[in-house]
């Protein structure tokens, strides 16, 4: 089995959601030498790096991250590959033109936008769900979708966020290395931190694939 990271470290300073007032802090307790072992808190938002949003982002009332079982987190995936890196503005449904989506419990868009990662332009504009993509994956009775770039949809809306909750899916924001996955369908697990009432949590993010699997990228 191969195991493909997706997820981007978290470090001091990443970059985050403009606007976001809680920058992320890792302080050392203790050290190995005076105390003969290392211990450190963290201190972060929970939409930081890598993460993982509930329906209760955006729609009150609806299931925080506790609140879901465990096995709505992992599940059979497909990535579909949509550009470059090169063009922001709406994903077209048409992108899922002729993709069979009822074995499926994800679907990841790989947009090539993580190459502007720790970049100015990666959080000034970026590929987003059009209404009527998210309407098409709201009705494929998904567990969840996720994209390389901040969020689903663009600076100044929620549609997508809003039509995806109301379906009862979780989306993965801010993925990375979504270029070094096959062409065919392979395990996903995003585990988030069982944190209650949380909105969002970062997650690693890991494609699980089979010696078959392992055939080339997207």
């Amino acid at each position: 089995m191969l195991i493909v990271d997706l997820s981007h470290t978290i470090i001091p300073g990443m970059p985050q959601w403009p606007g976001d007032d809680c920058p992320l802090r890792i302080n050392r307790v203790s050290e190995h030498g005076p105390t003969g072992h290392q211990s450190s808190t963290f201190e972060m938002g929970c939409h930081v790096g890598t993460h993982i949003d509930a329906p209760l982002h955006f729609l009150a009332g609806e299931p925080a991250l506790d609140q879901l079982a465990p096995d709505h987190f992992a599940g059979r995936a497909r990535v579909v590959r949509c550009g470059d890196g090169e063009e922001a503005g709406p994903l077209p449904a048409a992108i899922l033109d002729g993709l069979d989506l009822s074995s499926l419990d994800y679907i990841l868009f790989a947009t090539g936008w993580s190459r502007y990662w720790g970049a100015e332009r990666y959080y000034r504009e970026w590929p987003w769900y059009s209404k009527e993509l998210a309407e098409r994956l709201a009705g494929a009775d998904l567990r969840g979708s996720g994209l390389d770039t901040p969020s689903l949809d663009p600076h100044a809306g929620q549609a997508a966020h809003d039509i995806c909750a109301r379906a009862g899916m979780v989306n993965v924001e801010n993925l990375t290395n979504l270029e070094a996955l096959p062409t065919v369908p392979f395990t996903l697990l995003v585990l988030p931190l069982k944190l209650q009432g949380a909105e969002a949590s970062p997650v690693r993010a890991v494609a699980l694939l089979d010696p078959p699997e392992q055939g080339g990228p997207a």
